[in-house]
């Protein structure tokens, strides 16, 4: 019974003994490709605590720009091990998380799913005044506005065959086929959406110009079999005006796009 009760009493007082206090949160963690792009294009270097480990696979963007910057799992363990203040999500991470965090005193901000380039530029807006951010964003923006209308003042140039590694394509209603239109052209695929490369109206219609993007990804292989590789493909598109883009500038809907816009608009 002693010994009972003295084990109780050792409990309670290890109990009551004080803790060194956590650090307090700092900085700003980002934890999927597309939070990457905004973190490190909004903030500089050293108000980035951590970039996902996507940001390696964005070679054309996120990863010049974030050596030496610690990587993250979207885990709320690894988050919770680093402390930010500030995290900011696409996709990255389970539905709890939000709530998770906001239970530490972590601030979430949330990326948009941008459906048209206006939808795009007002996301990046609102994010940057939420990451007091203000004035990149806005230069961004700017920016992102300009590539735009320098396209737009172009005459208009016919079909535009997207293609990708994986034979995706898209037609209207989409965002890509936004950037599409926006470069002066109408997308090929006249069907709304997304589809596989139309091989068979290839051989009755040609494109006037192909764009590809996502050639550049390791995340994305081209296979060998693939349409795209396919001699129909390779008759259809001879002679016609070619832009290949880096994925990254179409993964997400942010400045980027504009880039994607300005290749495109200038296709020889």
């Amino acid at each position: 019974m002693r010994r009972v009760a003295a084990l109780a009493v050792l409990t309670l007082l290890a109990g009551c003994q004080s803790r060194a206090p956590l650090p307090a949160p700092k900085g700003v963690a980002s934890i999927d490709f597309c939070a990457d792009q905004m973190v490190l294009g909004l903030l500089p270097e050293q108000r980035i605590r951590a970039v996902s480990f996507e940001a390696d696979s964005d070679t054309s963007f996120a990863a010049p720009r974030a050596a030496g910057i610690v990587r993250l799992r979207p885990q709320l363990e690894d988050i919770a091990r680093l402390r930010p203040a500030v995290v900011v999500r696409s996709y990255g991470g389970d539905a709890r998380l939000d709530r998770q965090l906001a239970a530490m005193g972590i601030k979430v901000v949330q990326l948009g799913f941008p459906a048209s380039l206006a939808e795009a530029r007002a996301d990046m807006l609102r994010v940057g005044r939420e990451l007091g951010a203000e004035r990149e964003a806005r230069a961004r923006a700017a920016s992102f506005a300009r590539e735009l209308a320098a396209a737009r003042h172009s005459p208009p140039k016919g079909t535009a065959l997207y293609v990708t590694p994986g034979d995706v394509t898209t037609g209207p209603g989409s965002l890509v086929a936004e950037v599409i239109e926006a470069a002066g052209y109408t997308p090929y695929r006249t069907a709304p959406g997304w589809g596989s490369l139309p091989v068979e109206d290839m051989v009755r219609r040609r494109p006037d110009a192909v764009f590809r993007a996502f050639f550049d990804s390791p995340r994305y292989q081209q296979d060998h079999w693939t349409s795209s590789r396919h001699p129909v493909v390779a008759r259809a598109t001879r002679g016609a005006r070619e832009a290949e883009v880096p994925g990254a500038w179409l993964a997400c809907g942010n400045w980027l796009m504009g880039h994607a816009v300005t290749e495109l608009a200038k296709a020889k």
